[in-house]
């Protein structure tokens, strides 16, 4: 059996839906996993699944917003598993609504958990991966709203488009080494993450879940892709080092037409409002793997 076979992987998010799909794939290719969620009731019932499957699995209760608890519970994932050189940051949330009626409280629980929580997890395990060298990988799962802005959804397209930034950055800053990166952009795959958005939202707002709410985006959801399906995709392209995976082609027509307005801005630009001298020298830069600052 090729990689991952014999690797320790660290997936958050595990208790369901992607998080779910990729540490099952992952153990039928011989890897051993840790599963990290918040959800610890769930944790322990996905540990019985994969162990009696076969399964080399250890659970870690970790919420990914919550910086101090990483470095515990990435000891704690290598004393059970060895050293970590497989980190799925996947876990994340929806919640809020049009951005004029998103509450701050609940747009700053959005970023801390999809995009606060993959820079930490980032943090804890690559400089670990670096220091031991050999073959490592990230995934990081952004969504489809990290490639084309969707209404009504703004704090959650904010954070994805900002998880797409970090991963191609990291990409690039990684370029160099053995250590890959993918970039998971799903469209609607059957998850709980209506149901789980909604209690933490509720949490965050110190209300009653809105259970119908969150019942009728579930329902829409549970016409999406089967988890388990993206799952083996995932590690497929993780085995064969791809950056990018999608896993609807129908939003393709979408985020066309907003790369040709990205392109035609460019195409239109004709310098007449005092282009900068230093633009062509500053994307050479970029270009060559430089880190060029600019006030």
């Amino acid at each position: 059996m090729s990689w991952p076979a014999g690797e320790a992987a660290f997936v958050t998010g595990a208790a369901s839906g992607i998080g779910l799909g990729i540490a099952r794939a992952l153990v039928a290719n011989g890897a051993k996993v840790a599963l990290a969620d918040i959800d610890r009731a769930r944790l322990d019932e996905v540990a019985r699944e994969l162990t009696e499957k076969g399964g080399a699995v250890t659970t870690v209760v970790l919420d990914v917003s919550d910086a101090e608890q990483w470095a515990a519970a990435a000891d704690r994932a290598e004393e059970a598993l060895g050293p970590i050189s497989i980190l799925c940051n996947n876990a994340g949330v929806n919640g809020g609504g049009m951005l004029d009626q998103t509450p701050l409280k609940v747009w700053r629980w959005i970023q801390r958990i999809n995009v606060e929580g993959q820079f930490i997890g980032i943090s804890t395990f690559l400089p670990r991966m670096k220091s031991r060298g050999g073959r490592g990988h990230i995934l990081n799962t952004a969504s489809m709203a990290g490639l084309l802005p969707i209404p009504g959804v703004g704090a959650y397209t904010a954070s994805k488009f900002a998880s797409v930034g970090l991963s191609m950055v990291l990409r690039a800053e990684l370029a160099q080494t053995e250590l890959a990166v993918s970039l998971l952009c799903p469209g609607a795959v059957a998850t709980r993450i209506s149901a789980t958005s909604e209690e933490g939202q509720a949490k965050v707002l110190g209300r009653d879940s809105d259970v119908e709410s969150a019942e009728q985006i579930g329902a829409m959801l549970a016409q999406g892709a089967d988890p388990d399906h993206v799952g083996e995709q995932v590690v497929e392209a993780m085995q064969n080092k791809e950056f990018l995976i999608v896993t609807h082609r129908d939003y393709l027509p979408l985020v066309e037409n907003l790369h040709v307005e990205i392109q035609r801005a460019f195409a239109d630009f004709d310098g007449r409002h005092g282009a900068d001298p230093t633009a062509q020298a500053m994307a050479q830069a970029i270009s060559a793997g430089a880190h060029p600052v600019s006030s």
